[in-house]
Protein backbone atom coordinates (compact mmCIF):
# COMPACT_ATOMS: atom_id res chain seq x y z
CA UNK A 1 0.00 0.00 0.00
CA UNK A 2 1.04 4.11 -0.59
CA UNK A 3 1.84 5.32 1.94
CA UNK A 4 1.49 9.46 2.09
CA UNK A 5 4.56 11.52 3.47
CA UNK A 6 3.67 13.91 5.72
CA UNK A 7 5.87 17.23 6.16
CA UNK A 8 7.47 15.84 9.10
CA UNK A 9 8.81 12.85 8.42
CA UNK A 10 10.14 13.59 4.89
CA UNK A 11 13.80 14.53 4.93
CA UNK A 12 14.66 17.44 1.96
CA UNK A 13 18.65 16.13 2.31
CA UNK A 14 17.51 12.19 1.58
CA UNK A 15 15.27 13.75 -1.41
CA UNK A 16 17.55 16.15 -2.65
CA UNK A 17 20.87 13.15 -2.77
CA UNK A 18 17.68 11.07 -4.74
CA UNK A 19 17.70 11.67 -8.48
CA UNK A 20 14.58 12.42 -9.79
CA UNK A 21 13.45 9.42 -11.99
CA UNK A 22 13.42 7.52 -8.73
CA UNK A 23 11.27 10.57 -7.28
CA UNK A 24 7.64 9.56 -6.37
CA UNK A 25 5.29 12.27 -7.52
CA UNK A 26 4.63 13.38 -4.50
CA UNK A 27 8.68 14.02 -3.43
CA UNK A 28 9.10 15.89 -6.25
CA UNK A 29 6.36 18.10 -5.37
CA UNK A 30 7.78 18.21 -2.30
CA UNK A 31 11.26 18.94 -2.90
CA UNK A 32 9.34 21.74 -5.56
CA UNK A 33 7.70 23.05 -2.91
CA UNK A 34 10.67 23.20 -0.19
CA UNK A 35 12.70 24.69 -3.05
CA UNK A 36 10.46 27.50 -3.94
CA UNK A 37 9.73 28.20 -0.03
CA UNK A 38 13.24 28.80 0.63
CA UNK A 39 13.88 31.26 -1.92
CA UNK A 40 14.90 35.22 -0.45
CA UNK A 41 12.10 36.95 -1.37
CA UNK A 42 13.22 39.74 -4.14
CA UNK A 43 15.81 41.01 -2.09
CA UNK A 44 19.40 40.54 -3.78
CA UNK A 45 22.70 41.99 -3.02
CA UNK A 46 24.17 41.74 -6.16
CA UNK A 47 23.19 45.06 -8.44
CA UNK A 48 21.40 44.70 -11.24
CA UNK A 49 23.51 45.81 -14.30
CA UNK A 50 21.78 47.04 -17.84
CA UNK A 51 23.59 47.09 -20.96
CA UNK A 52 23.44 50.37 -23.15
CA UNK A 53 21.94 53.83 -23.19
CA UNK A 54 18.86 52.19 -24.66
CA UNK A 55 18.48 49.56 -22.16
CA UNK A 56 18.70 52.62 -19.58
CA UNK A 57 16.41 54.63 -20.64
CA UNK A 58 13.69 51.53 -20.64
CA UNK A 59 14.57 50.78 -17.10
CA UNK A 60 14.40 54.24 -15.54
CA UNK A 61 11.24 54.87 -17.99
CA UNK A 62 12.43 57.68 -19.63
CA UNK A 63 13.84 58.33 -23.66
CA UNK A 64 17.52 57.26 -24.65
CA UNK A 65 18.46 60.63 -25.77
CA UNK A 66 18.19 61.81 -21.83
CA UNK A 67 20.07 59.11 -20.85
CA UNK A 68 22.62 60.35 -22.97
CA UNK A 69 22.50 64.15 -21.60
CA UNK A 70 22.94 62.64 -18.55
CA UNK A 71 25.88 61.21 -19.48
CA UNK A 72 27.16 63.64 -21.19
CA UNK A 73 26.78 65.98 -18.44
CA UNK A 74 28.57 63.83 -16.09
CA UNK A 75 25.61 62.84 -14.19
CA UNK A 76 25.45 58.75 -14.53
CA UNK A 77 29.40 58.64 -14.20
CA UNK A 78 29.59 57.03 -10.94
CA UNK A 79 26.84 54.51 -12.20
CA UNK A 80 28.92 53.43 -15.18
CA UNK A 81 30.49 50.00 -14.64
CA UNK A 82 32.42 49.99 -18.10
CA UNK A 83 32.69 51.17 -21.32
CA UNK A 84 33.60 49.46 -23.96
CA UNK A 85 33.64 51.28 -27.38
CA UNK A 86 30.01 52.35 -27.22
CA UNK A 87 28.71 49.69 -25.00
CA UNK A 88 28.30 50.68 -21.96
CA UNK A 89 27.37 49.08 -18.34
CA UNK A 90 25.23 50.80 -15.71
CA UNK A 91 24.38 50.13 -12.45
CA UNK A 92 20.82 50.51 -12.69
CA UNK A 93 19.83 51.48 -9.21
CA UNK A 94 22.95 53.69 -8.55
CA UNK A 95 21.65 55.19 -12.09
CA UNK A 96 18.11 55.81 -11.40
CA UNK A 97 18.75 57.52 -7.88
CA UNK A 98 21.44 59.56 -9.55
CA UNK A 99 19.07 60.59 -12.34
CA UNK A 100 16.10 61.20 -9.70
CA UNK A 101 18.37 63.60 -7.93
CA UNK A 102 19.37 65.29 -10.42
CA UNK A 103 15.98 66.46 -11.40
CA UNK A 104 14.85 67.03 -7.78
CA UNK A 105 17.62 69.61 -7.69
CA UNK A 106 17.10 71.11 -11.29
CA UNK A 107 13.33 71.45 -10.55
CA UNK A 108 14.85 73.27 -6.96
CA UNK A 109 16.54 75.77 -9.01
CA UNK A 110 14.07 76.98 -11.00
CA UNK A 111 11.71 78.01 -8.18
CA UNK A 112 12.87 81.21 -5.89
Amino acid sequence: MYMLMSESNFDIAALMAKPVWQMSGEEFVQLADYALSSKPSGTSSEPLYVYGIQALGAYIGCCPSTIYELKKNGVLTPAIVSQVGKKIVFNAALARELAEKYKREKRGEGQL
